[in-house]
């Protein structure tokens, strides 16, 4: 088969959106199409949609997930009660008659778009200063339904995870928020830091501050909603702002953080942020050695909107 009839389907599955592309080499994908996993029965229906709006028959495919796969199916889980369906890798492979079917985690494939993401792509939320501890190690955070970070050099993806770690609150008022949030949450499970810094995160902070249940407000309504309520930005670009400090001070990657997702996206869209927040708990007041490593790392806004799609053009061809 010549590299013209090795046609390349990329696909990012995220916890409520899916997105599709074509692949057209390394750093380049087209036929971008983004559709909400809720409106389908079946993930096959998703990518026959995909494949009918476009015209593409593909050979083969390369996908990242947010949904953790356990034996090649990741299990898609609706939250207003209708059916849930199973993502299985294997039989969509053979269902659509694919070459190969590789999988990665949607953190470990914008990772691998991180190696051509440099401060000159992105905005800058706050500078770096001092040149004695920056390097190339880089904290990719990304703030969407849920929330993952990477830790990336300038040739590798060293480390990938992400919130599924216990709290850190250090005001009283954060106290009160995680005892809120504590009390909505299944009593089978111990609260997480994504919890906290998530659209379920600034969803549940919001409704502390407000008394207000929004589950059922979109992203326009939640955001005039969120207008008048400054304190529940605030509060969440603290806890922000606590995830980036924990995840830099523990890696020493202080080659910058840089910021992603959907959450991110919209906040800085609808102009809801509190930068001077985040910096109090990124750059707390610490021994003056800490204080001139976490002074070095600068803050920056990644433009890109699509960087686990990004990196599934950076992985290799398929064997």
């Amino acid at each position: 088969m010549s590299n013209s009839d090795h046609i390349i389907l990329l696909s990012d599955i995220g916890g409520t959106h899916v997105r599709f592309a074509r692949y057209e080499g390394e750093g380049a994908y087209s036929r971008f199409k983004k559709y909400k996993l809720h409106d389908f029965d079946s993930f096959d229906q998703a990518v026959q949609r995909y494949m009918t709006e476009t015209g593409q028959v593909f050979t083969s495919a390369r996908f990242s997930t947010a949904i953790i796969p356990v034996n090649g199916i990741a299990s898609y889980t609706r939250y207003d009660g209708e059916r849930d369906y199973p993502i299985d890798f294997n039989a969509l492979e053979k269902k659509f008659d694919w070459k190969a079917c590789s999988v990665l985690m949607d953190s470990t494939a914008a990772g691998y778009a991180m190696r051509s993401i440099h401060p000159e792509d992105a905005d800058i939320i706050l500078k770096g200063q001092g040149n004695d501890f920056r390097n190339g190690n880089k904290v990719l955070l990304a703030v969407g339904t849920g929330i993952f970070h990477a830790l990336t050099t300038d040739t590798t993806v060293s480390c990938y995870t992400d919130g599924h770690y216990l709290p850190v609150t250090v005001t009283e008022e954060q106290r009160k928020v995680e005892a809120f949030i504590r009390a909505k949450k299944d009593k089978e499970f111990s609260l997480i830091m994504e919890d906290f810094v998530s659209a379920r995160g600034l969803r549940s902070i919001a409704e502390y501050i407000t008394g207000v249940p929004n589950e059922g407000m979109s992203y326009e309504e939640f955001a005039g909603h969120l207008r008048d309520y400054p304190d529940a930005i605030r509060l969440f670009f603290e806890f922000l702002g606590l995830y980036a400090h924990n995840v830099v001070s523990v890696t020493g990657f202080y080659g910058g953080v840089y910021l992603s997702g959907g959450v991110i996206d919209m906040l800085i869209r609808y102009g809801l942020t509190d930068w001077d927040a985040f910096v109090v708990f990124f750059r707390p007041p610490m021994l003056p050695i800490v204080n001139d490593r976490l002074a070095s790392a600068g803050v920056y806004y990644v433009t890109h909107n699509e960087l686990p799609l990004l990196g599934l053009t950076m992985v290799g061809e398929e064997s």
